[in-house]
């Protein structure tokens, strides 16, 4: 994988080169949800996400892609496109802490389906990603524990999940494994796909 790429998680890195490989568009969102993802935290009342959450907001908005950040963000800068994506960062903000779970819940998917959205008008694709993928890759991303009864509740309907999602969620489930090796994912995916031809 070249430097520039790098930042993506493995899972979105080889969606994006399997389904998307040269969709700008989608490599930002990717690259937006990580941002949005790494910068949440789960148990402050006033999150400092929020605060970060604001600032890429306002650089989206005001068209300042002057730093490395807000850089990788600049194809947003058409003014439908903006908007979308202005409205999605806005719905990511209204997620609460974990306090309130079935709130927590509502207002993420919420989230997902406006990613999902954003990830059809930007491509020629009917490729959606799973809201328990987002949620888990949420907590992945963070390292936060997750309560055995949320994990149990997650169901794994194949026909509908993309299979690097599933693989993943597979193997984060079995073990709640927050560190799980590209060899190890990529063999998992390896085995799956030869079981399934």
């Amino acid at each position: 994988m070249n430097k520039k790429k790098k930042g993506l998680f493995y899972t979105r890195y080889l969606q994006k080169q399997i389904y998307f490989r040269k969709n700008d568009v989608v490599n930002a969102l990717f690259n937006l949800e990580k941002y949005l993802f790494e910068n949440f935290e789960f148990n402050q009342d006033i999150p400092m996400s929020h605060i970060k959450q604001k600032w890429i907001y306002d650089c989206i908005c005001k068209d300042d892609y002057s730093n490395a950040i807000s850089s990788q963000f600049k194809v947003f800068s058409e003014g439908g496109l903006k908007k979308r994506v202005l409205s999605l960062i806005n719905t990511f903000s209204q997620i609460p802490n974990l306090s309130g779970t079935k709130n927590f819940l509502h207002e993420f998917k919420k989230f997902n389906h406006e990613f999902n959205k954003l990830l059809t008008l930007e491509s020629s694709n009917n490729f959606k990603t799973y809201i328990y993928f987002q949620i888990i890759f949420l907590f992945y991303s963070k390292k936060f524990k997750l309560e055995e009864d949320f994990v149990n509740k997650i169901p794994l309907d194949y026909k509908l999940v993309d299979i690097f999602e599933t693989i993943f969620l597979e193997i984060f489930l079995k073990k709640k494994n927050y560190k799980i090796s590209k060899v190890f994912y990529l063999s998992k995916l390896l085995i799956r796909l030869i079981i399934k031809k």
